[in-house]
């Protein structure tokens, strides 16, 4: 394997991984409104690592634009997935997001133990991707995210709070007494009926044995709450990129 950069951005930051020898060895995160920042940090962690090549997983086609034209004027070798260079996963279509793609990639390189995996990766949008053992794209569901539901309970009321989602150690409650509680644990234990029932529903349309992966930024207040996860690895998208990355290379620039 090359050494490599692996950069994943979503709708809310940009997370950079560096690969060597298939490890990662070096995280960061970035802001979308820092951008530039990220780019020119990418750069310099590219010629004083000695990476030989950055790929990039976008749902955000305006940043990562900017992101490679910055990084091909400085002379980076980049490679971006899209549906049509990544050729680890069958059966997908055009406007499957590349970081579901990114996702079961890894699960089955890392996970996949049985006749299929399910990802449910709980980020802005909270998805189920499902995969079989042969690579080829099963289906998936999308919802609204655990933040992303805070937001549009504060936005479409006049008197509901904002809400922050973070871990602070305490679990929700199962009846609340005061307003910021209720929306904090009504949307947590939304999240994991969504979840639930997902499964459910997904394990009787494929009648397979399944593995079932866990990942995104909210997934660590959701994991402690259900044991639908048979896995929780954070960092399953940026593997996936470093594997589809892997197998697009050209084999005499294989290490």
């Amino acid at each position: 394997m090359i050494n490599r950069i692996v950069v994943d951005i979503g709708n809310t930051r940009i997370t950079c991984g560096v690969f060597v020898d298939g490890r990662i060895v070096d995280l960061s995160h970035h802001l979308l409104s820092n951008t530039e920042k990220a780019a020119a940090d990418i750069s310099v962690d590219a010629e004083s690592m000695h990476i030989d090549e950055i790929a990039i997983c976008s749902v955000v086609p305006s940043i990562s634009r900017s992101l490679i034209e910055y990084l091909e004027v400085h002379q980076r070798r980049v490679f971006q997935i899209t549906s049509d260079t990544q050729t680890l996963i069958s059966g997908t279509y055009d406007s499957l997001g590349v970081d579901r793609i990114a996702n079961i990639a890894a699960a089955r390189a890392l996970y996949l133990k049985k006749e299929s995996a399910i990802v449910i990766d709980c980020g802005t949008a909270t998805t189920l991707t499902a995969v079989s053992n042969t690579g080829r794209f099963l289906g998936g569901l999308i919802t609204l995210g655990l933040g992303t539901t805070f937001r549009a309970l504060h936005q479409s009321t006049e008197q509901l709070p904002e809400i922050e989602a973070s871990n602070n150690g305490q679990p929700p409650m199962p009846l609340a007494f005061d307003t910021s509680n209720a929306i904090t644990s009504g949307c947590i234990y939304g999240q994991v009926g969504i979840i639930e029932q997902w499964l459910k529903s997904a394990r009787q349309e494929l009648g397979l044995k399944t593995t079932v992966i866990g990942t995104g930024g909210y997934a660590s207040l959701i994991a402690p709450l259900t044991k639908a996860f048979d896995h929780f690895d954070p960092d399953l998208t940026l593997h996936g990129i470093n594997f589809i990355a892997e197998a697009a290379l050209d084999p005499a620039d294989r290490a």
